[in-house]
């Protein structure tokens, strides 16, 4: 079983980067997902959208840790997990995403211990949100930088709205952090087959066809369970509330708000957010993440919305 570690600092986008990757190359995986926070968010994201064009028997297994790091106050867990997910699932590929903010050298380190001769550890792969790059380096510099350090690919996402030349900026200030990690600013999405050939060493594509540390004095959580909202504009209110700080310094935030006649999505980084409906059934749970939060007047706001439409 090839281990292939995909780290990312808070909404970097590693679960976008893994469902185009499932996508694009057509073979199968485990996931093993772990969340900072008492809601798994993404582990439901990739269960949906991955199964979404296999047949009810084809579908991927996702394992979560929820309660601390991987690494962390789970470790044992975690390094028995991989054994286990090896000797009952026997996977091709094992792909583990690690916390935003988690110690990806830690996270290697833990799984090299293991020292079990099916298990291969490929070289990690970081994504970096290029619109957030300098801030949340400077910021969060232990984590942020130690991703970058150890790296060996580094995806630079969400570019869309950035020139070549800012672009190659961030590339530059990355090789002064590691001047051997291979950089791609391209857009994953529109790249071919030979891009994830290359980008994993030809490992991930046939050529036919001591302790993780989380940054706890700088990293809150609020999570919240059955967060039901009024409408669109009472959403957009909310959130716009979070962008202004009205709650406090909230760098991230996901989750499902359930209205009278619909689920609202929404996916939060920094100050800027995105939205999306569905009427399928859907966990409506949020979890919010920063440095600063006001705990007590996040809840009791998230209560009283709840309670208009009760």
């Amino acid at each position: 079983m090839k281990v292939l570690v995909i780290s990312g600092f808070l909404g970097a986008g590693k679960t976008t980067f893994i469902k185009q990757m499932i996508k694009a190359t057509n073979r199968e995986y485990v996931i093993f997902e772990n969340e900072f926070g008492d809601v798994s968010i993404d582990g439901e994201i990739l269960k949906k959208s991955v199964n979404q064009d296999k047949t009810e028997n084809e579908e991927i297994n996702v394992w979560e840790l929820s309660s601390g790091c991987a690494c962390c106050s789970t470790k044992a867990d975690f390094m028995s997990s991989l054994l286990v997910i090896d000797n009952t699932l026997n996977p091709d590929f094992l792909i583990v995403e690690p916390s935003g903010i988690a110690l990806l050298s830690n996270i290697l380190n833990n799984v090299k211990k293991i020292g079990y001769e099916r298990i291969e550890l490929l070289a990690p792969i970081t994504v970096i949100d290029a619109q957030t790059y300098f801030k949340y380096k400077s910021k969060y510099a232990e984590v942020f930088l130690d991703q970058i350090r150890v790296s060996t690919h580094i995806q630079l996402s969400k570019t869309e709205n950035l020139s070549d030349d800012e672009m190659e900026l961030i590339a530059d200030d990355i090789k002064t952090i590691n001047n051997t990690a291979n950089i791609y600013i391209a857009d994953y999405h529109k790249a071919d087959t030979d891009y994830w050939n290359s980008l994993f060493s030809g490992e991930l594509v046939k050529p036919d066809s001591d302790e993780i540390k989380l940054v706890k004095s700088k990293m809150k959580n609020v999570t919240f369970k059955d967060a039901n909202i009024r409408d669109m504009r009472a959403a957009l209110f909310f959130l716009d509330k979070i962008i202004f700080n009205y709650y406090g310094e909230i760098n991230r935030g996901k989750g499902v708000f359930k209205t009278p006649d619909y689920n609202i999505h929404f996916d939060l980084v920094d100050k800027n957010y995105s939205m999306y409906f569905s009427q399928e059934e859907a966990e409506n749970s949020v979890v919010f993440i920063g440095p600063e939060i006001d705990k007590e007047l996040l809840i009791k706001e998230l209560e009283e919305m709840g309670e208009i439409i009760i």
